[in-house]
Formats: structure tokens, C-alpha cells, sequence
């Protein structure tokens, strides 16, 4: 292979390991926003406990995208994507409970 060749995988191996750590601190950071919704919730911040939970929801429908865009998704080993779909799974589940409390 050619230094030109060699220097464009190596380039391509870091695009892809960058996207991967991309999608996990965004995967952490929606619990965060959620863990934290619920904490002010429970302290009787209403406010901030929406405003947190509108964040959880942006960065989850930011990684649902980008998961869903091919440009993106076949850069993603199928153990990555189970990883991240779990994540969002579990995500999800904790959004809903938060939007609906009672049920």
C-alpha cells in the first residue's frame, strides 16, 4: 500500500473510532439530562426538571438520527449498534417514565 493509501485508512480508522466515542458520550449525556430531570423534579424544580428532560429529548432524537443515516450507520460494527440501540432502548423507557409519572 501506498504512504497516500496507508495515511487515508489511518484517517478512516480514527473518522470512524471519533464517530463511535461521539455517539457514547451523546448516549451518556441524554442520562445525565434525564438523571438530572429527575433529581430537580424530585427537589420541586418543575422548570428545570422540563428543561432537562427537553435536552434528554433532543440528544436522543440527535442520536437517532444518526444511528438511522446510512452515511453514518455502516461505519458502526453490528456489537456497536446493539450497544447503542440498548442505550436507547433503556433511554427511551426512562424519557417515557418521566413524561408519564403516574403510569
Amino acid at each position: 500500500m501506498s504512504d497516500t493509501a496507508d495515511q487515508s485508512a489511518d484517517l478512516e480508522s480514527q473518522s470512524d473510532q471519533n464517530r463511535i466515542e461521539f455517539l457514547r458520550t451523546e448516549l451518556a449525556a441524554c442520562f445525565t439530562f434525564v438523571s438530572l430531570a429527575e433529581t430537580e423534579r424530585k427537589i420541586g424544580n418543575e422548570e428545570h426538571a422540563k428543561h432537562s428532560a427537553a435536552n434528554a429529548e433532543k440528544a436522543y432524537s440527535t442520536l437517532k438520527q444518526f444511528l438511522s443515516d446510512p452515511k453514518h450507520a455502516t461505519h458502526i460494527s453490528g456489537e456497536e449498534r446493539q450497544e447503542f440501540t440498548e442505550g436507547l432502548e433503556e433511554l427511551r423507557r426512562k424519557l417515557d417514565s418521566f413524561a408519564h409519572p403516574e403510569s
